[in-house]
């Protein structure tokens, strides 16, 4: 197999083992996707335990075998791949924006173009892994990264390639994450963007205005499993929350006849909101992404980062709840 090849055969090993770990450790465990990507399945849990385990499964194959045995994992791979680009192009088309969760609360990323690009360059790269497999052995050539590494010569070849690719792609990850985390702490909130819908008694409320109270807001999406762990964490500490902050749960919709129900149960002191086009998110920078929470101080400006993902939410739930506590009477 080219040595060329085997660092793709890396990459797609780590993004598998990172899909598979995100989805594990998330706390709805990955049920999230099939919602998310509009995939109906009869028994979700068992769903997800079974694509967690493809997951890890086709990690391990691409990193150890060899010959045919790695050819067969690398169908698989193409397989997954391909299967997941035709799940998000279907669920663009259907009109969904939620995270996806591909890789859990890890790396949130919302159904769209930027998303199909994403899925459709990881369909070529395990293409080219296959067509590569396959060509080497048919003339009997080394197929698979223990036999390449073990051929010889081309060993040094082959580990140079390797380290570079995963230099490379940390290299990338590290300036897409500080680039994303510089633009969100140097850019203000709007005035007069923070308008939301109050359906149950048709007040306007402006959220991002200051007040004498601080607010968390609470961001989420109908069917998502993520943001009703988030609302278990905010009915556990309801309570102190309330004692020093309104909190708003807010969903986005494109019309006022848009979702005017909670789409999850909500504790009795919160108040649920609808950001009409979706200008609170876009003043908060927020995406598509669900849950998403942030902390909005008496000055109407947001104190601390994001909370992403349902993980994120509980800890900065934890964190208020936890000061509320320590603090004198």
């Amino acid at each position: 197999m080219s040595a060329f090849l085997v660092p793709l055969a890396v990459f797609l090993a780590v993004v598998f083992g990172a899909s598979a770990i995100g989805k594990l450790r998330s706390a709805d465990r990955g049920r999230a996707a099939f919602v998310a990507l509009r995939i109906p399945v009869r028994h979700p849990r068992t769903a997800a335990v079974s694509l967690i385990t493809i997951e890890a499964a086709a990690t391990v194959g691409l990193l150890v075998t060899a010959g045919w045995y790695f050819v067969g994992f690398a169908g698989a791979a193409l397989l997954l791949t391909s299967g997941l680009l035709i799940a998000v192009v279907r669920a663009h088309r259907l009109g969904a924006t939620d995270d996806c969760g591909c890789f859990g609360d890890w790396l949130p990323a919302a159904i769209g173009p930027r998303l199909i690009v994403r899925n459709a360059v990881l369909t070529t790269i395990a293409a080219s892994v296959l067509a590569g497999a396959v060509t080497a052995a048919a003339v009997s050539e080394a197929v698979g990264i223990p036999a390449t590494l073990l051929a010889g010569p081309s060993a040094p070849l082959v580990l140079g390639a390797v380290g570079s690719g995963i230099l490379i792609a940390v290299a990338v990850w590290s300036v897409v994450r500080a680039s994303d985390d510089g633009a969100r702490a140097q850019a203000p909130i709007p005035r007069g963007a923070g308008a939301v819908l109050l359906p149950a008694t048709a007040e306007i409320v402006d959220v991002l205005a200051p007040a004498v109270r601080a607010r968390l807001l609470v961001f989420v999406a109908p069917g998502c499993h993520a943001c009703a762990t988030a609302m278990a964490s905010l009915k556990a500490a309801e309570a102190p929350l309330a004692a020093v902050a309104d909190i708003y749960v807010i969903q986005r919709a494109v019309s006022v006849a848009a979702g005017t129900e909670p789409p999850h149960g909500l504790p009795a002191s919160t108040r649920f909101a609808l950001d009409v086009g979706g200008s609170v998110a876009a003043a908060l920078d927020i995406g598509a992404s669900t849950p998403v929470a942030a902390l909005i101080g008496t000055d109407g400006t947001q104190a601390g980062p994001l909370a992403v993902g349902s993980d994120e939410v509980r800890v900065l739930i934890d964190s208020i709840r936890a000061a509320v506590e320590v603090s004198p009477a």
